[in-house]
């Protein structure tokens, strides 16, 4: 099992689903929308440079990004790992809540 499988129990899943059958590995990210949002609405902040409430909602948006990165640094390990030693199949968006993100990993 990879080291990223193996980090993304617990409170990775709020980041991103992991399921792993005989043939595939599937991910799915079911929150990035809300992170684009969070990152268009700090770029928004940054356009009113004078605002205090901008700058706390700058500040905001950057600690919500940075998690955001962390919690899905396994992920992105396991899938980088898995396109070096070959195919992976996207579909989904990261703008729709109801079609997500979905990332396959075929086994060999």
């Amino acid at each position: 099992m990879p080291a990223g499988a193996m980090l993304s129990t617990g409170i990775m899943k709020l980041f991103f689903n992991r399921t792993e059958t005989a043939g595939e590995i599937v991910f799915e990210f079911h929150y990035t929308p809300v992170a684009t949002f969070v990152f268009f609405l700090g770029v928004a902040a940054m356009l009113v440079p004078g605002c205090p409430i901008a700058r706390r909602v700058l500040r905001r948006c950057g600690v919500l990004l940075l998690v955001w990165m962390v919690g899905l640094l396994p992920a992105w390990l396991e899938l980088e790992e898995a396109m070096r030693k070959g195919p992976v199949s996207v579909s989904g968006s990261k703008f729709s809540f109801s079609n997500p993100l979905k990332i396959v990993i075929a086994k060999r």
